[in-house]
């Protein structure tokens, strides 16, 4: 995986560009109705470590740099709640979705993959999954890496993931004074 996932923009910006060795069959969660907008909680300019901007807005975001298109949610760019996070799915070419979680305290965004890397998340999507998870045939860009295409039944299997440690945090993104 690319880097460009250790940012809110960035990361979701590389979805569209479809690096992400973890997708999903279809959009997660399941039977959610996805929301028309950004709340508004989550409105603003906001800083990830590196001191990049991001701007979230009702329909979309953008960042500061010049050369990223903004994102707009669309049928191909869904945003769902669950469990406390929102849930940001954007579909690729071959119809499976990759899939950001992210997590607003405050005047922060805590932002979460499902990360191919990571050995403890594997094992846990393994036990929660079991045949819901296939090893997919293409070969990864980083030969180090797996790409897997998970499938939970339902809501209680994704549930199941997160709360089992089958996330993995890649970045914080702080409010700025507007």
């Amino acid at each position: 995986m690319s880097h460009t996932f250790s940012i809110l923009l960035i990361a979701l910006v590389a979805l569209t560009t479809g690096c992400s060795e973890v997708t999903f069959q279809e959009s997660v969660p399941l039977n959610r109705k996805s929301l028309n907008a950004f709340p508004k909680a989550w409105h603003g300019v906001w800083t990830d470590t590196e001191g990049d901007l991001y701007t979230i807005s009702g329909p979309g975001f953008e960042s500061s740099d010049s050369e990223t298109e903004p994102v707009l949610l669309s049928p191909s760019v869904l945003l769902k709640r669950f469990q406390g996070y929102l849930v940001l799915n954007q579909q690729q070419d071959n119809g499976r979705w990759e899939v950001l979680l992210a997590k607003r305290k405050k005047d922060r965004i805590f932002l979460f993959q499902f990360d191919s890397s990571n050995e403890a998340s594997v094992a846990v999507w393994e036990a929660v999954l079991g045949a819901s998870m296939e090893q997919a045939s293409a070969p990864s860009v980083d030969v180090n890496r797996k790409t897997y295409v998970l499938s939970p039944e339902n809501n209680f299997a994704l549930r199941q993931l997160i709360l089992k440690g089958g996330l993995t945090e890649i970045s914080t993104l702080t409010r700025t004074a507007d």
